[in-house]
């Protein structure tokens, strides 16, 4: 098969000082290599933002952010399971004003749910055994899926079909989306103001964050360069739109959904957010090193149990992946998948550096959907100094013609 070629709008915006060392130059002229061969072989679409010390060096666009509009670096996305991030730190500022414990049992707040002995902090690190409310909903039958649910109706699924626990807390450690829906209806109760409210008032205004917000596709007006999430065929070069398609119908009907995902935002917004980890600017040193500190699961080692960025497992904290490497040190990362979006968050604590990539591209050959993740490794190595290239990409063009 022939490697068909398109010319896209590229904007490249350099961040720091004007004047480059030979090392910066290099990197510059290696990420470009990487980003062409991507662009030309329609493999990404969004903005890329490479930074040292909380300054950005390397930014980015590829692709397009609707069907006729190509991206601006201030394009807004939707960045998926890192919103779980800010609900986190959400429930730690709570905390910290001594209007909750993490030891609160969630019976406190949800009486007529069933579950014993599950507590906000299992909730946080994914150690509540609760079911995962998707699987549920998405089982046809289930669901009305021309109507959209809201967080009140995950806690009515969990009231009325009681659905046992996968173990009990602090058992196991497993990803669960609904530990984080139930924190957003937590810190509404205790706040006395809505979700989105709370995070606009005391998280995004704060930091400057002003592209950033829990708006919902589907339910509110329009947000200003909005990036739509495509699922695209390659090889016939046609891009979908995953609400059209029925085995992603969920981005329609779980729109209203949030605290675990939802939130929408930007590159240089979520440079703010990295530094605002990174400085402790919500919280103390000591609320900000127990967010980041991975949790001990029973019977397992404090890191192992959850996947990150490298072939090594790492570990969770409250909201936060947590990894060790050999040679970058402690590692903070989130990443987040919806329909049409993949975007992650790396914070490399020890080095001051940082990753952010937003991207809307889907694929429907599930081979190709291994590229954010190849990029991300990719960007990693360059940002450090290290040869990338882009053969791992050309193999993945061959194994595909």
């Amino acid at each position: 098969m022939i490697i068909m070629y398109i010319k896209l709008n590229i904007k490249i915006i350099n961040g720091g000082p004007r004047i480059m060392n030979g090392q910066n130059l290099k990197r510059r002229k290696e990420l470009d290599k990487v980003l062409d061969f991507l662009e030309q072989n329609r493999l990404f679409s969004g903005v890329v933002l490479l930074a040292e010390e909380g300054k950005t060096f390397y930014k980015r666009t590829i692709g397009k952010r609707t069907n006729s509009s190509q991206h601006s670096i201030d394009a807004v996305f939707d960045i998926a399971s890192i919103s779980k991030s800010f609900t986190a730190m959400a429930i730690m500022i709570l905390i910290e004003e001594k209007k909750l414990q993490l030891d609160d049992n969630l019976k406190k707040f949800f009486p007529f749910l069933s579950y014993e002995n599950i507590t906000i902090k299992n909730l946080l690190n994914h150690t509540s055994g609760l079911l995962d409310y998707m699987d549920w909903f998405e089982d046809p039958g289930n669901w009305d899926p021309n109507r959209i649910a809201t967080n009140k109706d995950v806690v009515k699924f969990l009231k009325d079909e009681k659905p046992e626990v996968l173990f009990h807390a602090n058992e196991k450690w497993e990803y669960c989306n609904t530990g984080y829906v139930l924190l957003a209806e937590i810190i509404e109760m205790v706040s006395k103001m809505g979700y989105g409210e709370f995070l606009q008032k005391r998280i995004f205004t704060p930091l400057n964050m002003f592209n950033t917000s829990t708006h919902s596709q589907f339910l509110d007006s329009e947000i200003e360069n909005f990036s739509l999430g495509f699922i695209y065929d390659w090889e016939q070069d046609l891009y979908r739109l995953p609400s059209e398609m029925e085995e992603h119908k969920y981005v329609y009907f779980l729109d209203g959904v949030k605290g675990d995902g939802g939130i929408k935002s930007t590159v240089d917004d979520l440079l703010k957010w990295e530094r605002a980890i990174y400085n402790n600017e919500l919280v103390s040193e000591q609320t900000k090193e127990s967010i980041i500190d991975p949790v001990f699961i029973k019977g397992e080692a404090t890191n192992g149990y959850c996947p990150c960025l490298h072939e090594d497992f790492g570990g969770y904290g409250l909201g936060w992946k947590i990894e060790n490497h050999p040679q970058y040190k402690k590692i903070i990362l989130h990443d987040g998948y919806w329909a049409g979006y993949y975007s992650v968050l790396i914070s490399y604590k020890d080095r001051n550096k940082a990753i952010i990539m937003l991207n809307n591209l889907d694929f429907t050959d599930n081979e190709l959907n291994k590229i954010p993740y190849l990029l991300t490794l990719t960007l990693e190595k360059i940002l450090f100094g290290e040869k990338a290239g882009v053969q791992v990409f050309e193999q993945l063009i061959m194994s595909n013609c």
